[in-house]
């Protein structure tokens, strides 16, 4: 039985805690960007949270993969940007 710290895993990148936490808040966010009256529809805040929580599953996804977790995150916070924009034409 093999001991793990805590410290190995915040820092393993296969697991796959983190991008489950994550993709759980991103997908919240995208949810309730699409539920009217919910305070995060149109809001600049609702821009930078989806950027933000999109972004963060982003990294956490391409660290999981084996890719650089910067560019995941710019991957997921553009596709949070163009989420928040397609919302109002829905």
């Amino acid at each position: 039985m093999s001991s793990t710290t805590p410290q190995d895993s915040f820092s393993n990148r296969k697991n796959p805690v983190w991008v489950l936490l994550s993709g759980a808040m991103a997908l919240m966010f995208v949810v309730l960007m699409f539920l009217p009256d919910s305070g995060t529809g149109g809001a600049t805040l609702s821009l930078y949270s989806a950027m933000l929580w999109c972004g963060l599953f982003g990294a956490t996804l391409a660290r999981y993969r084996g890719n650089n977790g910067w560019t995941g995150f710019a991957a997921g916070s553009v596709a949070g940007m163009l989420i928040q924009i397609i919302v109002p034409m829905v």
